[in-house]
């Protein structure tokens, strides 16, 4: 807690965004939603925002990758050579 003070949060699901700012996820049976409702009570920095699957494909692609049996917070010093070919294409959609 006494290390990150600035958060961004990023979701490809509009619907959870809105509720997540609303407050919603106080009370909801699903434990993500409520850990995240954590987090933003907390005295942070914190920018929600919506960003479509379509349009992040590099984001995707290290969500699938991940880890799911830690909840360590994984830092990348350079990006992994499995999306050297998708940072270009995200870069070219957005250009």
């Amino acid at each position: 807690d006494k290390r990150f003070r600035k958060v961004e949060v990023e979701y490809d699901n509009a619907l959870l965004v809105e509720l997540l700012l609303s407050g919603g996820g106080a009370s909801s049976s699903l434990v993500k939603l409520r850990l995240l409702h954590q987090v933003l009570r907390r005295k942070w920095e914190i920018r929600i925002r919506d960003i479509p699957r379509t349009l992040n494909g590099v984001a995707d692609h290290m969500t699938k990758c991940a880890d799911t049996s830690s909840s360590l917070i994984r830092l990348f010093r350079s990006p992994p050579a499995s999306v050297m070919n998708l940072l270009g294409r995200d870069h070219n959609i957005f250009i």
